[in-house]
């Protein structure tokens, strides 16, 4: 998977007259070069390893701004965690999650979900403006090592 252009993302907060200050830079960064959804506490340790200073409460003031903003979005795992990641650069995706090493794959499902959507909205006049979809439940690697031990 190619890396996001982080760039489109610093126009549109150019364009809606936002500052692009370095943590806020740093962070658009970060998230551009990952290909999993990150925690608040990952990005930090990742911004604090490039030698800027923040704390907590400015990642989640900056996470909860661009999440406003529809330029992150924020994805609820098993875990009950928060992750990030960028937004409207991929297209809509969900995530397989390993229940046991944790690593998160994004899985593309096909128009199926743009029906029930629809099915959605003519019984019960429900307008949807996003949905979440994980699968849980163990990678080829950890179901062979399950096997094998």
């Amino acid at each position: 998977m190619a890396m996001i252009d982080k760039n489109k993302i610093i126009e549109q907060l150019k364009k809606n007259k936002k500052r692009i200050t370095p943590i806020r830079s740093a962070l658009i960064n970060i998230l551009s070069k990952n290909l999993e959804p990150l925690s608040p506490q990952e990005i930090l340790k990742k911004i604090n390893r490039l030698g800027l200073t923040a704390n907590k409460t400015t990642i989640y003031r900056q996470l909860e701004s661009l999440t406003r903003d529809r330029l992150v979005n924020e994805i609820h795992l098993n875990d009950r965690t928060s992750r990030y990641e960028l937004a409207g650069t991929k297209n809509h995706h969900h995530h397989l999650v390993c229940l046991k090493c944790k690593k998160i794959e994004d899985v593309t499902i096909p128009n199926d979900l743009k029906n029930q959507e629809k099915t959605v909205w003519e019984k019960n006049k429900f307008k949807i403006l996003q949905h979440y979809l994980e699968f849980f439940g163990y990678c080829k690697v950890c179901q062979r090592k399950n096997e094998v031990g």
